[in-house]
């Protein structure tokens, strides 16, 4: 390899990589209107076939959405959605899709307070579930709390 073949692949490896951090939510930037306030932010990657539908999109009484979901996600699209608890302690996060016109239930449910954080109800429900599965991962908890979900 070339000194010059080298230099473009180091630089595709860079911008993949710079690619791939864009599309990551970080809740720690959101804006907030007292120190210690939770945030939440969520990246929800589609990678079936199916466009997901949105069905309910909610978050808990003292929370507010800073980017709700989108009402279509599309097969292989990401989306990041965020929300804050104004003067909370608290925040519990959750939306929910319908895969495909008549298929299950996809849940992204994120819970996020001083005692435990967690994604408790995440998962996929109704008909032709068994087909389909939700990973996820923590990058931060509480009180910025960021989570990959990919349906897969």
């Amino acid at each position: 390899m070339n000194i010059t073949t080298a230099r473009i692949a180091a630089a595709g490896t860079g911008i993949a990589a710079a690619l791939s951090f864009a599309a990551v939510a970080h809740a720690g930037t959101m804006p907030v209107t007292h120190p210690g306030e939770p945030t939440i932010a969520m990246t929800i990657t589609n990678h079936t076939d199916k466009v997901q539908f949105l069905l309910d999109d909610g978050t808990s009484p003292n929370g507010k959405w800073v980017d709700g979901p989108q009402r279509l996600l599309a097969p292989g699209a990401t989306e990041i959605v965020t929300a804050v608890a104004p003067q909370g302690d608290s925040l519990d996060m959750h939306v929910a899709y319908r895969v495909g016109v008549g298929g299950p239930t996809a849940t992204y449910e994120v819970n996020d307070s001083k005692t435990n954080t967690n994604v408790a109800n995440t998962g996929v429900t109704g008909f032709l579930a068994k087909n389909y599965w939700i990973n996820h991962s923590f990058s931060s908890h509480y009180p910025n709390t960021n989570v990959g979900f990919d349906l897969w």
